[in-house]
């Protein structure tokens, strides 16, 4: 402890660091990570991925363990064989003429065009979130898969219905890199997306994800961060089969021993 510092004064200086695993339940080799993440203590938090093969084991590792926290990662776009959890003919914009869920892409440009009705999003949010809470699931947050949620449809839709939910947080728009993703459209538009976050929800201070940010190193986004105070979220993404999830899951332990070192505190979505 530093001299004459109370530990009070020490932890409110102290940032407090989500760290949360996205694609629970996505696959067998996802979930295994994930789960062996929170045996480790290296992880706080996980989004469930509804409709997906491991879903139900994500859930009974949920129940199982509530003293994590839990949200549900919304999946309105799919990789050509994904179906909402609604009725197909319900949720139209978002579905192909076989009720499949459009590509991420298709999703974005319909976004930014303003070609999906709000209601249609809503009955979707819906879905998945009462799903997860039917089947014991205490559903902290909500995430979205490729972070569809930031456009404004999203986000009017959620705007719209998460308060009849009782769920207040959501996750922020990426604004910590360890390099300029000059690149990244997120990069330039990202400041006006994460000012409306913040304005409509309860979300954290910070967001960083080592997979957009394409960081190989991640680990030394520790030895950056201020002790300011604040919060972080970090998404990541555990899993042994894909390189980018390799890599990532190879830089979380040395990410939490530095954070753990620096003195910031590990926390959980309920804490926030």
């Amino acid at each position: 402890m530093v001299p004459g510092a109370l530990k009070s004064d020490i932890e409110s200086a102290a940032m407090r660091i989500i760290v949360n695993a996205d694609d629970f339940g996505s696959s067998g080799d996802t979930t295994q990570a994930i789960i062996e993440c929170f045996e480790a203590g290296l992880v706080t938090s996980a989004s469930i991925m509804v409709g997906a093969p491991e879903t139900e084991r994500a859930i009974e590792f949920a129940c199982s363990h509530p003293e994590y926290s839990y949200g549900a990662h919304l999946q309105f776009v799919g990789d050509g064989t994904e179906r909402p959890l609604s009725p197909p003919e319900l949720v139209p914009a978002l579905v192909d003429a076989d009720g499949r869920l459009l590509s991420t892409n298709n999703i974005r440009l319909r976004a930014l065009l303003r070609k999906i009705p709000i209601a249609q999003i809503e009955r979707e949010i819906v879905a998945q979130v009462e799903f997860l809470r039917g089947h014991g699931v205490a559903v902290s947050h909500v995430d979205s898969h490729r972070h569809v949620h930031k456009f404004p449809p999203f986000r009017r839709a959620l705007g719209n219905v998460l308060p009849g939910l009782q769920i207040e947080s959501v996750r922020n728009v990426q604004d910590v890199h360890l390099r300029r993703p000059v690149e990244h459209p997120t990069y330039w538009s990202g400041p006006a997306w994460r000012r409306a976050m913040m304005t409509s929800f309860a979300t954290t201070d910070h967001f960083y994800m080592p997979t957009t940010a394409h960081d190989p190193n991640w680990h030394e986004l520790a030895g950056r961060l201020p002790g300011d105070g604040e919060t972080l979220e970090v998404g990541m993404h555990p899993g042994y089969a894909d390189d980018w999830r390799r890599a990532e899951l190879e830089s979380l332990a040395p990410f939490v021993d530095a954070v753990r070192r620096e003195g910031h505190l590990l926390v959980g979505w309920d804490e926030i």
